[in-house]
């Protein structure tokens, strides 16, 4: 049976978030950066600021000095979790088969549904509007036969709409676009196919052997002739569900103030006991995460003798791992 996969994609997804609760934001160059500071790494990058040559990993010094009108936002992951939850709630009314694909991205087969649901181009269509409703979000929508080829689809529009790729003909589609286009390929590889081999289009990588691309692709030589042909039979899978309990904050400000921080832990470790009484379950094992301003981050990790639940026993473990990172 031919797959029919959409790939839904919220273009900047936590800028589109922050302009739709702020409008006066459009068409101003935004960067999300974890902190203020010069060494800040940027996480979202809107258009605006694109063309002044601001991607995302740059630091706020560097970017500053590319768009000097550019306006840093802070995370908000409160509203992030909100958006994300609605975006899978739509999700759920057209395809019981989704899959994430990180923040403002998702997969839907809606293979075998067109008696009950319409064809995927009006599924599509009616995603897309029902997301500018509940969350005045931007959407473009990618469909094809495999989640390779749909991913792809949607990327090539640059504006909100939908990319609907013929049944059949996914080679086709992708051939002229660039290297760069495949996922996976990453710039470091692109650049020496570039280099090395004088490779610029699709198509030219798929004419190509696994031989011919081991030198400078290594194990990666198959998977990339395969997707350089269209080819991609992996299939959507349900997020799998994980016994975990996560809590996080942010700081208002960055800090590296241990009365602060350890006060912003505690917080966390009692949310974490309150989570885990009312589940009535125990946890044996603890990991801390601490992300930077400058947009690195360490994590420790712990495992009890014993499982505990009580907020002042998380706390002492929370507290170990905390001694541990600094």
């Amino acid at each position: 049976m031919t797959r029919d996969i959409l790939h839904l994609l919220v273009p900047d997804f936590a800028v589109a978030l922050a302009r739709a609760v702020d409008p006066s934001l459009q068409h101003r160059p935004l960067a999300v950066a974890a902190g203020q500071g010069q060494g800040s790494l940027l996480r979202c990058v809107s258009v605006e600021a694109r063309r002044d040559g601001v991607v995302p990993g740059m630091n706020v010094h560097l970017a500053r000095k590319c768009c000097p009108a550019l306006q840093l936002l802070t995370p908000r992951p409160e509203l992030t979790s909100k958006a994300v939850k609605i975006l899978r709630e739509l999700a759920c009314h057209c395809s019981p088969l989704w899959e994430p694909n990180g923040e403002g991205r998702l997969f839907l087969d809606l293979t075998g549904s067109r008696r009950l649901l319409g064809s995927p181009l009006d599924v599509a269509a009616r995603l897309e509007r029902q997301i500018a409703d509940h969350l005045q979000l931007p959407a473009i929508c990618g469909v094809a036969g495999n989640k390779l080829v749909a991913r792809m689809a949607a990327g090539y529009l640059d504006r909100p709409g939908i990319c609907d790729v013929l049944r059949g003909s996914e080679r086709n589609f992708i051939a002229p676009l660039t290297v760069s286009t495949l996922p996976g390929i990453g710039s470091l590889r692109a650049e020496r196919l570039l280099q090395d081999l004088n490779l610029r289009r699709v198509e030219q990588v798929a004419n190509l052997s696994v031989a011919q691309l081991e030198p400078i692709c290594g194990p990666f030589s198959a998977l990339l002739q395969q997707r350089s042909r269209g080819i991609d039979p992996d299939p959507v899978r349900l997020p799998q569900r994980t016994a975990t309990v996560i809590e996080e904050a942010l700081l208002e400000r960055a800090s590296n103030d241990e009365t602060e921080i350890r006060a912003a832990l505690g917080r966390l470790a009692e949310g974490c006991g309150l989570r885990l009484r009312s589940l009535r379950r125990g946890t044996k094992h603890l990991r801390l995460t601490l992300g930077y301003a400058d947009g690195c981050s360490i994590e420790k990790r712990l495992t009890l003798t014993t499982p505990c639940h009580l907020d002042l026993d998380l706390m002492n473990a929370a507290d170990d791992l905390l001694q541990r990172a600094w």
